[in-house]
Protein backbone atom coordinates (compact mmCIF):
# COMPACT_ATOMS: atom_id res chain seq x y z
CA UNK A 1 0.00 0.00 0.00
CA UNK A 2 2.92 2.36 1.03
CA UNK A 3 6.00 3.33 -1.14
CA UNK A 4 8.96 1.11 -0.04
CA UNK A 5 11.29 3.80 -0.59
CA UNK A 6 9.50 5.35 2.34
CA UNK A 7 8.77 2.22 4.34
CA UNK A 8 12.64 1.17 4.30
CA UNK A 9 14.05 4.77 5.63
CA UNK A 10 15.69 4.25 9.13
CA UNK A 11 16.86 6.81 11.88
CA UNK A 12 20.05 7.28 11.97
CA UNK A 13 22.09 4.78 15.03
CA UNK A 14 23.39 7.76 15.79
CA UNK A 15 20.63 9.89 16.25
CA UNK A 16 18.99 6.57 18.42
CA UNK A 17 22.05 6.17 20.51
CA UNK A 18 22.00 9.80 21.40
CA UNK A 19 18.33 9.61 22.33
CA UNK A 20 19.38 5.99 24.24
CA UNK A 21 21.94 8.42 26.27
CA UNK A 22 19.68 10.67 27.06
CA UNK A 23 16.89 7.96 28.60
CA UNK A 24 19.91 6.42 30.46
CA UNK A 25 21.06 9.89 32.19
CA UNK A 26 17.28 10.87 33.00
CA UNK A 27 16.81 6.93 34.38
CA UNK A 28 20.35 6.38 36.16
CA UNK A 29 21.49 10.08 37.02
CA UNK A 30 24.54 9.03 35.29
CA UNK A 31 26.64 11.25 33.90
CA UNK A 32 28.18 10.57 30.33
CA UNK A 33 30.97 11.43 28.14
CA UNK A 34 29.33 12.14 24.76
CA UNK A 35 31.67 11.33 21.79
CA UNK A 36 29.02 10.04 20.26
CA UNK A 37 27.53 13.11 17.83
CA UNK A 38 28.94 14.70 14.97
CA UNK A 39 27.36 18.18 16.24
CA UNK A 40 29.64 21.16 16.47
CA UNK A 41 29.88 22.09 20.36
CA UNK A 42 30.47 26.10 19.03
CA UNK A 43 28.27 28.88 18.92
CA UNK A 44 28.09 30.47 14.93
CA UNK A 45 30.09 32.79 14.38
CA UNK A 46 28.30 36.33 15.53
CA UNK A 47 29.24 37.50 11.92
CA UNK A 48 27.08 35.12 10.35
CA UNK A 49 24.29 35.68 12.80
CA UNK A 50 24.35 39.34 12.41
CA UNK A 51 24.21 39.10 8.52
CA UNK A 52 20.96 37.14 8.94
CA UNK A 53 19.09 39.57 11.57
CA UNK A 54 20.24 42.43 8.90
CA UNK A 55 18.66 40.34 6.26
CA UNK A 56 15.35 40.19 8.22
CA UNK A 57 15.55 43.87 9.38
CA UNK A 58 15.44 44.26 5.41
CA UNK A 59 12.11 42.47 5.12
CA UNK A 60 13.99 39.31 2.80
CA UNK A 61 11.39 37.28 4.18
CA UNK A 62 9.47 36.13 0.90
CA UNK A 63 9.72 32.65 -0.91
CA UNK A 64 13.47 32.34 -2.41
CA UNK A 65 14.75 32.80 -5.54
CA UNK A 66 14.93 29.03 -7.48
CA UNK A 67 17.99 27.30 -7.08
CA UNK A 68 19.49 30.18 -4.84
CA UNK A 69 20.28 33.71 -4.53
CA UNK A 70 22.40 35.50 -7.08
CA UNK A 71 24.40 37.34 -3.69
CA UNK A 72 25.58 33.33 -2.54
CA UNK A 73 25.93 31.90 -5.54
CA UNK A 74 28.60 35.18 -6.38
CA UNK A 75 30.37 33.83 -2.43
CA UNK A 76 30.09 30.38 -3.59
CA UNK A 77 32.05 30.62 -6.79
CA UNK A 78 34.64 33.01 -5.42
CA UNK A 79 35.69 30.67 -2.51
CA UNK A 80 35.47 27.70 -4.89
CA UNK A 81 37.87 29.76 -6.89
CA UNK A 82 40.12 30.20 -4.11
CA UNK A 83 39.68 27.57 -1.74
CA UNK A 84 38.97 24.60 -3.83
CA UNK A 85 40.53 25.41 -7.00
CA UNK A 86 37.21 24.88 -8.93
CA UNK A 87 37.62 27.19 -12.24
CA UNK A 88 35.12 27.89 -14.84
CA UNK A 89 31.73 27.75 -12.46
CA UNK A 90 28.89 30.14 -13.13
CA UNK A 91 25.74 30.60 -11.13
CA UNK A 92 24.11 28.26 -13.36
CA UNK A 93 26.15 25.21 -12.29
CA UNK A 94 25.54 25.95 -8.54
CA UNK A 95 22.08 25.14 -6.49
CA UNK A 96 21.84 26.29 -3.15
CA UNK A 97 20.15 23.06 -0.93
CA UNK A 98 19.05 22.70 2.55
CA UNK A 99 22.00 21.62 4.07
CA UNK A 100 24.51 18.88 2.29
CA UNK A 101 22.12 16.18 2.97
CA UNK A 102 19.41 17.32 0.93
CA UNK A 103 21.67 17.76 -1.51
CA UNK A 104 23.35 14.28 -0.88
CA UNK A 105 19.53 13.05 -1.12
CA UNK A 106 18.97 14.65 -4.74
CA UNK A 107 22.40 13.19 -6.17
CA UNK A 108 21.50 9.78 -5.22
CA UNK A 109 17.97 10.03 -6.71
CA UNK A 110 19.30 11.21 -9.93
CA UNK A 111 20.44 7.50 -9.98
CA UNK A 112 17.63 5.50 -8.64
CA UNK A 113 17.88 2.06 -8.77
CA UNK A 114 21.47 1.67 -9.95
CA UNK A 115 24.20 0.65 -8.78
CA UNK A 116 26.24 2.97 -6.83
CA UNK A 117 29.57 2.20 -4.99
CA UNK A 118 31.56 3.52 -2.01
CA UNK A 119 34.39 3.05 0.37
CA UNK A 120 33.55 1.60 3.56
CA UNK A 121 32.94 2.59 6.21
CA UNK A 122 30.62 4.51 5.35
CA UNK A 123 28.17 7.74 6.78
CA UNK A 124 25.81 6.15 8.12
CA UNK A 125 23.26 8.40 6.36
CA UNK A 126 24.05 7.30 2.85
CA UNK A 127 23.14 3.74 4.25
CA UNK A 128 19.89 4.46 6.41
CA UNK A 129 18.91 7.13 4.32
CA UNK A 130 19.79 7.92 1.08
CA UNK A 131 20.13 4.61 -0.39
CA UNK A 132 16.79 2.85 0.56
CA UNK A 133 15.19 6.07 -0.62
CA UNK A 134 16.73 5.82 -4.07
CA UNK A 135 16.60 2.09 -4.05
CA UNK A 136 20.27 1.88 -5.10
CA UNK A 137 21.77 -1.14 -5.39
CA UNK A 138 24.72 -0.08 -3.12
CA UNK A 139 28.00 -1.98 -2.85
CA UNK A 140 30.37 -1.15 0.19
CA UNK A 141 34.40 -1.51 -1.10
CA UNK A 142 36.65 -1.80 2.37
CA UNK A 143 39.18 0.47 3.08
CA UNK A 144 42.13 -1.29 3.88
CA UNK A 145 43.41 -1.61 7.73
CA UNK A 146 45.30 1.23 7.03
CA UNK A 147 42.50 3.01 5.54
CA UNK A 148 44.38 3.18 2.30
CA UNK A 149 42.34 2.50 -1.17
CA UNK A 150 42.13 -1.12 -2.76
CA UNK A 151 42.38 -0.01 -6.18
CA UNK A 152 42.00 -3.91 -7.47
CA UNK A 153 38.34 -4.04 -5.70
CA UNK A 154 37.36 -0.70 -6.90
CA UNK A 155 37.93 -1.59 -10.36
CA UNK A 156 36.45 -4.57 -10.01
CA UNK A 157 33.15 -3.19 -8.46
CA UNK A 158 32.95 0.01 -10.64
CA UNK A 159 32.89 -1.55 -14.18
CA UNK A 160 28.84 -1.62 -13.86
CA UNK A 161 28.16 1.36 -11.86
CA UNK A 162 26.53 4.45 -12.55
CA UNK A 163 27.62 6.15 -9.11
CA UNK A 164 30.86 6.66 -6.76
CA UNK A 165 29.99 8.43 -3.59
CA UNK A 166 33.26 9.75 -2.67
CA UNK A 167 33.66 11.41 1.23
CA UNK A 168 36.62 13.54 2.03
CA UNK A 169 37.71 14.18 4.72
CA UNK A 170 36.29 11.22 5.48
CA UNK A 171 33.96 10.24 8.45
CA UNK A 172 34.12 8.24 10.70
CA UNK A 173 37.96 7.55 10.07
CA UNK A 174 38.88 11.41 9.89
CA UNK A 175 41.14 10.09 6.79
CA UNK A 176 42.11 12.99 4.15
CA UNK A 177 42.03 10.68 0.36
CA UNK A 178 45.42 12.22 -1.12
CA UNK A 179 45.77 14.04 -4.48
CA UNK A 180 47.66 11.29 -5.97
CA UNK A 181 44.63 8.76 -4.41
CA UNK A 182 41.37 11.22 -6.19
CA UNK A 183 43.64 11.18 -9.34
CA UNK A 184 43.72 7.46 -9.54
CA UNK A 185 40.21 7.11 -8.03
CA UNK A 186 38.74 9.78 -11.01
CA UNK A 187 41.01 7.79 -13.80
CA UNK A 188 39.04 4.53 -12.92
CA UNK A 189 35.78 6.28 -12.91
CA UNK A 190 36.80 8.00 -16.19
CA UNK A 191 37.95 4.95 -17.80
CA UNK A 192 33.92 3.15 -17.17
CA UNK A 193 32.14 6.53 -17.65
CA UNK A 194 31.40 6.62 -13.47
CA UNK A 195 29.79 9.75 -12.16
CA UNK A 196 31.58 11.08 -8.96
CA UNK A 197 29.77 12.68 -6.05
CA UNK A 198 32.04 14.36 -4.09
CA UNK A 199 31.13 15.05 -0.18
CA UNK A 200 33.17 17.79 0.98
CA UNK A 201 31.70 18.62 4.30
CA UNK A 202 34.77 18.77 6.53
CA UNK A 203 37.19 20.89 3.86
CA UNK A 204 38.29 23.36 6.01
CA UNK A 205 38.60 20.96 9.43
CA UNK A 206 42.59 19.28 8.51
CA UNK A 207 45.32 19.47 10.79
CA UNK A 208 49.09 19.82 10.59
CA UNK A 209 48.64 21.35 7.18
CA UNK A 210 47.43 18.73 5.57
CA UNK A 211 45.37 20.33 2.42
CA UNK A 212 41.81 18.78 1.48
CA UNK A 213 42.41 18.15 -2.43
CA UNK A 214 38.55 18.55 -3.96
CA UNK A 215 38.24 16.16 -6.84
CA UNK A 216 35.97 18.98 -8.92
CA UNK A 217 38.67 20.75 -9.86
CA UNK A 218 40.27 18.11 -11.48
CA UNK A 219 39.28 17.52 -15.89
CA UNK A 220 35.72 15.24 -15.48
CA UNK A 221 32.89 16.41 -15.89
CA UNK A 222 31.09 13.56 -14.14
CA UNK A 223 31.94 14.85 -10.89
CA UNK A 224 29.21 16.33 -8.84
CA UNK A 225 29.81 18.00 -5.68
CA UNK A 226 28.15 18.90 -2.63
CA UNK A 227 29.18 21.30 -0.11
CA UNK A 228 27.55 22.23 3.87
CA UNK A 229 28.58 25.52 5.74
CA UNK A 230 27.44 23.43 9.14
CA UNK A 231 30.74 22.35 10.11
CA UNK A 232 32.83 25.44 8.73
CA UNK A 233 30.88 27.73 10.47
CA UNK A 234 29.08 25.70 12.84
CA UNK A 235 25.64 26.00 11.22
CA UNK A 236 24.47 22.86 11.92
CA UNK A 237 20.89 24.01 13.11
CA UNK A 238 20.81 26.58 9.52
CA UNK A 239 20.05 24.01 7.41
CA UNK A 240 22.74 25.53 4.55
CA UNK A 241 24.33 23.91 1.74
CA UNK A 242 25.01 23.86 -2.04
CA UNK A 243 25.57 21.72 -5.09
CA UNK A 244 28.02 22.08 -7.62
CA UNK A 245 28.17 20.39 -11.46
CA UNK A 246 29.61 21.32 -14.43
CA UNK A 247 27.08 19.73 -16.32
CA UNK A 248 24.37 22.88 -15.92
CA UNK A 249 21.57 20.32 -17.44
CA UNK A 250 22.29 18.69 -13.90
CA UNK A 251 22.06 21.76 -12.25
CA UNK A 252 19.13 22.58 -13.58
CA UNK A 253 17.69 19.10 -12.77
CA UNK A 254 18.82 19.28 -9.13
CA UNK A 255 17.09 22.98 -8.67
CA UNK A 256 13.58 21.20 -9.58
CA UNK A 257 14.24 18.77 -7.24
CA UNK A 258 15.01 21.48 -4.75
CA UNK A 259 11.83 23.11 -5.73
CA UNK A 260 9.51 20.37 -5.55
CA UNK A 261 10.91 19.45 -2.11
CA UNK A 262 11.05 22.75 -0.33
CA UNK A 263 10.97 25.38 -2.61
CA UNK A 264 13.64 26.56 -1.87
CA UNK A 265 16.37 28.01 0.66
CA UNK A 266 14.74 31.57 3.05
CA UNK A 267 16.52 33.85 1.52
CA UNK A 268 18.00 35.32 4.94
CA UNK A 269 19.98 32.41 5.42
CA UNK A 270 21.52 32.74 2.64
CA UNK A 271 22.54 36.25 3.18
CA UNK A 272 23.83 35.32 5.99
CA UNK A 273 25.77 32.58 4.15
CA UNK A 274 27.16 34.97 1.71
CA UNK A 275 29.02 36.85 4.21
CA UNK A 276 29.98 33.77 6.00
CA UNK A 277 31.95 33.25 3.03
CA UNK A 278 32.43 36.59 1.56
CA UNK A 279 34.51 38.28 4.96
CA UNK A 280 37.50 36.11 4.45
CA UNK A 281 39.33 38.31 7.57
CA UNK A 282 36.71 36.81 10.04
CA UNK A 283 36.15 33.29 8.53
CA UNK A 284 39.86 32.87 9.18
CA UNK A 285 39.57 34.12 12.60
CA UNK A 286 36.69 32.00 13.29
CA UNK A 287 37.82 29.13 11.71
CA UNK A 288 41.32 29.62 13.58
CA UNK A 289 39.58 29.11 16.80
CA UNK A 290 37.75 26.32 15.94
CA UNK A 291 40.83 24.68 14.77
CA UNK A 292 43.18 25.67 17.22
CA UNK A 293 41.17 23.63 19.56
CA UNK A 294 40.38 20.54 17.66
CA UNK A 295 44.12 20.31 17.54
CA UNK A 296 43.85 19.74 20.92
CA UNK A 297 41.39 17.52 21.46
CA UNK A 298 42.26 15.24 18.34
CA UNK A 299 45.94 14.99 20.04
CA UNK A 300 44.35 13.99 23.26
CA UNK A 301 41.90 11.65 21.99
CA UNK A 302 44.56 9.66 19.75
CA UNK A 303 47.08 9.89 22.31
CA UNK A 304 44.82 8.30 25.74
CA UNK A 305 43.36 5.69 23.24
CA UNK A 306 46.98 5.01 22.18
CA UNK A 307 48.46 4.55 25.43
CA UNK A 308 45.74 2.01 26.27
CA UNK A 309 46.92 -1.53 25.52
CA UNK A 310 45.00 -3.47 22.72
CA UNK A 311 43.26 -0.10 20.73
CA UNK A 312 44.59 -0.38 17.34
CA UNK A 313 45.32 2.79 15.99
CA UNK A 314 46.25 2.33 12.26
CA UNK A 315 47.09 6.57 11.79
CA UNK A 316 46.23 9.64 13.30
CA UNK A 317 43.89 11.32 11.74
CA UNK A 318 44.17 14.62 9.06
CA UNK A 319 40.73 15.45 9.03
CA UNK A 320 37.53 15.84 10.54
CA UNK A 321 36.49 15.69 14.28
CA UNK A 322 36.51 11.63 14.11
CA UNK A 323 38.61 9.25 15.11
CA UNK A 324 37.55 5.26 14.93
CA UNK A 325 40.02 2.45 16.50
CA UNK A 326 39.95 -1.02 16.54
CA UNK A 327 38.82 -3.00 19.69
CA UNK A 328 38.65 -6.98 18.43
CA UNK A 329 41.31 -7.77 21.14
CA UNK A 330 38.55 -7.20 23.88
CA UNK A 331 36.00 -9.12 21.74
CA UNK A 332 35.67 -12.61 23.39
CA UNK A 333 35.35 -15.52 21.10
CA UNK A 334 31.51 -17.40 20.61
CA UNK A 335 29.64 -14.49 20.57
CA UNK A 336 26.39 -14.40 18.84
CA UNK A 337 26.42 -11.57 15.69
CA UNK A 338 24.56 -9.02 17.75
CA UNK A 339 26.53 -9.50 20.65
CA UNK A 340 30.03 -9.04 18.73
CA UNK A 341 28.94 -6.06 17.10
CA UNK A 342 28.08 -4.41 20.53
CA UNK A 343 30.58 -5.79 23.08
CA UNK A 344 32.55 -3.25 23.47
CA UNK A 345 30.26 -0.46 22.80
CA UNK A 346 28.05 -1.62 25.90
CA UNK A 347 31.06 -2.01 28.17
CA UNK A 348 31.69 1.59 27.44
CA UNK A 349 28.11 2.83 27.82
CA UNK A 350 27.91 0.97 31.03
CA UNK A 351 30.74 3.07 31.75
CA UNK A 352 29.13 6.36 31.08
CA UNK A 353 30.82 6.77 27.04
CA UNK A 354 28.68 7.05 24.60
CA UNK A 355 30.38 6.28 21.37
CA UNK A 356 28.96 4.82 17.99
CA UNK A 357 29.72 0.95 16.85
CA UNK A 358 31.25 0.32 13.93
CA UNK A 359 28.39 -1.26 12.15
CA UNK A 360 26.30 1.40 12.06
CA UNK A 361 29.04 2.34 8.80
CA UNK A 362 28.73 -0.60 6.72
CA UNK A 363 29.59 -4.57 6.78
CA UNK A 364 33.22 -4.06 7.81
CA UNK A 365 35.06 -2.36 10.75
CA UNK A 366 32.21 -4.11 12.81
CA UNK A 367 35.06 -3.94 16.13
CA UNK A 368 35.62 -0.19 15.36
CA UNK A 369 34.22 2.28 17.73
CA UNK A 370 33.94 6.04 16.01
CA UNK A 371 34.42 8.36 18.70
CA UNK A 372 33.84 12.42 17.95
CA UNK A 373 35.66 15.05 19.78
CA UNK A 374 33.28 17.83 17.76
CA UNK A 375 31.40 19.13 21.65
CA UNK A 376 34.24 17.23 24.06
CA UNK A 377 36.09 19.55 25.86
CA UNK A 378 40.00 18.55 27.41
CA UNK A 379 38.91 17.26 30.67
CA UNK A 380 35.96 15.61 29.11
CA UNK A 381 37.98 13.88 27.06
CA UNK A 382 40.77 13.23 29.68
CA UNK A 383 38.10 11.65 32.00
CA UNK A 384 36.80 9.76 29.04
CA UNK A 385 39.70 8.17 28.41
CA UNK A 386 40.36 7.06 32.05
CA UNK A 387 36.31 5.30 32.08
CA UNK A 388 37.35 3.50 28.48
CA UNK A 389 40.60 2.25 30.01
CA UNK A 390 38.73 0.99 33.63
CA UNK A 391 36.40 -0.63 31.56
CA UNK A 392 38.59 -2.89 29.44
CA UNK A 393 40.83 -3.76 32.01
CA UNK A 394 39.56 -3.96 35.33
Amino acid sequence: MYSKAMENISLSPIVAISEEVNRKAQETGKDFILFQRGEIGFSTPQYIVDAMVDALNQGLTKYPVSGGHIKLKKAIIQKLSSFNNVQGIESENIVVVHGGQEGLELVFQLFESKKAVGFAPVWSCVLENFVPYAKTNFVQIPLEADFSVNYDLLENEIKDAALLYLNTPHNPTGKIFSKEEIEKIVEVCRKYNVFILSDEAYEHITFEGKKHFSPMQLDYENIIGVYTFSKTYAMTGWRLGYIVSKNKQLANIFKLGDYTQTAGVPTYTQFAGAEALSNLEMEKKSVSAFMEEFVVRRDAMYEGLRAIDGVKLPCKPEGAFYIFPDFSEFVPKGLSESENKLYVFNKLMDAGVATVYGSCFGNYFQHNLRFSYSTTNLKQIEEGITRIKRALHD
